[in-house]
């Protein structure tokens, strides 16, 4: 036992049994060495804490564990450490138990879910709660929520079914500074960050976002299948973002998607300021506003070259980091080159589902100094050979010995690549990470069975 490493204890101990058996099997591990001992503790394990109900209806943790044990099993190895705590349906949690859990967690965000969560409106330094997908909770509860804790400033109650009146939310001292919830109708606030579950929103209550939340930088909308023309009209208002999600969202034209990116990034008519600005939730100005961060409109399937080339038109396009067009199957090489090409500082690139696009239009790929992750999964035409050779491209330069790389000298390589080559290791790190590339099977290039050594 001596000879395993952390990892393997880590592994073992994770698989005992569940928090109601933590006496049988927890301290009698412990004393069996000083190695066992030490992973008890190991910062691995207690990262996550389940002290609920099991999902397939199991007993309660409080079954064996009083709530003196229960504060004094964290106090001794989750101080510090633990990131996401659950107490669904732990009767023991009382306010002394509230306030022992508030000292474990002061330095850092806590993330509770569960029965447990009204008891937390005495938690006054509480900035920050995750209790989505919980089915206890109710409007009365997050209003106490609000009166009781003024730190709080971000909430994510997604798919919370019970919760029925939003306006609760705006009954508080201060502002969200995030807010993840299923549906926003009746809230106003000068929220910054919103995500929705959208399969039950219609077009109008989409369109409503933008007047909503006149202010946000931050939009996530994961199932847009009823966002129409007209709503997505009424969201190019929102000249303050630089983070966009919208999922599924199959009606809108490509026309309509060319003019959504055109007018998202003019300056409105009335606004006497020469470019938008970034806002903060209590309105102070930040900096100026820059361009898109991340782009996310996968299964948008009429997306396409016109949409593409207007969103690249608008030199709005140097700090995107995160592109998502899976399944934007109406892309060709002609619109892809040109979107890539007017997006060097990309890290994550997704095409999934691209049917018709090759090889061609990932050249601009080579210009991108910080790119990591690639997907092509199911695009029929892309070639292995260009997927193969960008993987060998960030692998390292030719002639350094990484496994992978290009073979080198730079001299015996061809002028052209020789240029490329030259390009792209002048401003990407070596200390960076080889670049993950995803070819039609969703294999990664480095385990790919039929790659060879390069010659």
């Amino acid at each position: 036992l001596q000879e395993w490493p952390d990892a393997l204890h880590v592994a073992l101990l994770r698989n005992l049994g569940g928090p109601q058996h933590v006496e049988g099997y927890l301290w009698p591990y412990a004393s069996l060495c000083r190695s066992c001992a030490a992973a008890t503790a190991a910062p691995a394990l207690w990262r996550e804490v389940d002290l609920g109900v099991g999902r397939g209806g199991g007993l309660r943790a409080a079954a064996a564990l009083s709530a003196a044990e229960l504060l004094g099993l964290l106090r001794c190895h989750g101080r510090g450490v633990v990131e996401r705590l659950c107490l669904n349906g732990l009767e023991v949690v009382d306010d002394g138990v509230v306030r022992g859990i508030a000292e474990l967690f002061a330095d850092g965000p806590l993330r509770v879910t569960g029965a447990a969560l009204p008891s937390l409106g005495r938690v006054a330094t509480l900035q920050e709660l995750g209790a989505a997908c919980n089915t206890t909770l109710e409007d009365r509860h997050i209003a106490v929520l609000c009166e009781r804790c003024p730190g709080l400033v971000r909430l994510d109650v997604r798919f919370c079914e019970w919760l029925a009146d939003a306006s609760v939310l705006t009954r508080r001292r201060g502002a969200w500074a995030a807010l993840q919830l299923m549906a926003a109708s009746g809230l106003r606030s000068g929220l910054v960050e919103l995500s929705l579950d959208g399969e039950d929103l219609n077009a109008e209550e989409l369109a409503l976002l933008a007047t909503t939340f006149p202010r946000l930088q931050r939009l996530a909308v994961s199932f847009a299948r009823e966002l129409d023309a007209g709503a997505l009209h009424e969201l190019a208002s929102l000249k303050s973002l630089d983070c966009l999600t919208l999922r599924k969202a199959s009606k809108p034209t490509e026309s309509d998607w060319a003019a959504f990116f055109l007018e998202q990034r003019c300056p409105s008519a009335s606004s006497s300021s020469p470019s938008p600005v970034l806002l903060t939730a209590d309105c102070g100005v930040l900096e100026e506003k820059v361009g898109w961060r991340l782009l996310n409109v996968a299964e948008c399937e009429q997306l396409s070259d016109v949409a593409a080339g207007a969103l690249a038109s608008c030199g709005q396009m140097p700090r995107l980091a995160e592109l998502d067009l899976s399944w934007c199957w109406q892309l060709t090489d002609e619109g892809l080159g040109t979107l890539l090409d007017a997006a060097p500082g990309l890290r994550f690139v997704k095409l999934a589902g691209i049917k018709s696009v090759t090889g061609a239009s990932l050249v601009p790929c080579c210009r991108m100094p910080g790119l990591l992750e690639l997907d092509c999964t199911s695009c029929n035409k892309m070639q292995d050979l260009m997927l193969e050779f960008l993987h060998r491209l960030f692998a390292g330069p030719p002639g350094s010995g990484v496994v992978d790389a290009l073979p080198g000298p730079l001299w015996i390589v061809e002028p052209l690549v020789a240029e490329v080559v030259t390009g792209l290791w002048a401003r990407r790190s070596r200390a960076q990470e080889g670049l993950k590339v995803k070819n039609y099977y969703a294999e990664y290039l480095e385990n790919w069975s039929q790659l060879k050594p390069a010659r």
